[in-house]
């Protein structure tokens, strides 16, 4: 069988340094911020992408020296390439785990809302089924999900459709849903409504930052009735802990998530469901594009779906 002499020239001459330089050219917009992400120069990247451009005899990167664009070929390239860099990259710690040389370990981010309201029972869980496995949880904020797995600072991102910038780079699977509801004090005038309305919650005051509800479907619902108007409102706020610590206090009520059907009850507040009026939050779990997924990581994913899920089958180690 002969073998074209093009495709032997591309396997020789090919390299790992070519496809790291314009996939992170490709990931940051300019050949000078890919330059300081890998600590080269600036020539080093330019060579290494006008190579790999010379290589393939096609046109990837125009660039004007400021701003580097991808051509529809460089598009294509940098959509195929992108998960072999990285498999690439995790090549050393993925063959010590196997060789059982190195500690297996799985660093994973959420935001903390995540801790104190769904993960914590799954997390103790998921150690106690893998004792030999360091797992490392990490808070995360704003919308730095990409930041901190491009980095490489975690191997897993949960949270919803904002925790992510550029969600359409990464491998994004449904992990669980969030129910909204209301909290109040017991005895609110809300806790002998039998199905309460946004238009009920607009006559109290509300205690949530609008910007920090976590659904623009619902934040567009509540602004429609004026539910962040109430003249009373001497609140705004964020994490849902300090919302349930106002709400006894008496500061007004509070809009909250709820993934278990039935939490333990807290005798100072009064909770109803939000669920025929609002829609629930999705859940995510975000990770950089691979060839081959990290089996530990499937095993941590799989196990807060199917306790965060009532529907998932359940685990077995």
């Amino acid at each position: 069988m002969s073998v074209n002499p093009q495709i032997t020239t591309l396997y020789k001459d090919l390299s790992y340094s070519q496809l790291r330089s314009y996939c992170e050219t490709a990931r940051l917009g300019s050949m000078a911020a890919a330059a300081r992400s890998l600590e080269v120069s600036h020539p080093t990247v330019w060579k290494q992408i006008r190579a790999l451009e010379q290589l393939l005899g096609i046109t990837l990167v125009e660039s004007d020296g400021r701003r580097s664009e991808l051509t529809e070929s460089g598009r294509l390239l940098a959509e195929l390439a992108s998960p072999m860099v990285a498999e690439f990259e995790s090549l050393l710690i993925r063959f010590r785990e196997a060789c059982g040389t190195a500690p297996r370990s799985l660093s994973v981010a959420a935001p903390p809302r995540s801790y104190t309201d769904d993960l914590l029972p799954v997390i103790k869980e998921f150690r106690q089924l893998f004792p030999d496995v360091k797992l490392m949880m990490r808070e995360s904020f704003e919308s730095l999900g990409n930041e901190m797995l491009e980095a490489g600072e975690v191997d897993l991102v949960i949270g919803d459709s904002f925790c992510c910038r550029r969600p359409d780079e990464l491998v994004s699977e449904r992990m669980y849903e969030i129910e909204q509801m209301v909290i109040m004090q017991p005895g609110h005038p809300l806790t002998k409504r039998k199905k309460i309305t946004p238009e009920d919650l607009s006559k109290y005051p509300i205690l949530n930052h609008p910007d920090s509800y976590p659904n623009n479907e619902g934040r567009a619902i509540l602004e429609r009735v004026g539910a962040f108007n109430h003249p009373g409102r001497g609140f705004e706020l964020i994490l849902a802990a300090s919302i349930r610590s106002c709400v006894k206090q008496g500061h007004g009520i509070g809009l909250v998530g709820r993934v278990i059907a039935n939490p333990p009850k807290d005798p100072n507040i009064e909770e109803r469901s939000l669920k025929h009026c609002l829609p629930s939050s999705i859940i995510y779990g975000y990770s950089i594009k691979r060839i081959t997924e990290n089996p530990i990581q499937r095993a941590f994913i799989d196990l807060v779906k199917a306790r965060l899920n009532p529907q998932t089958e359940p685990v077995h180690k």
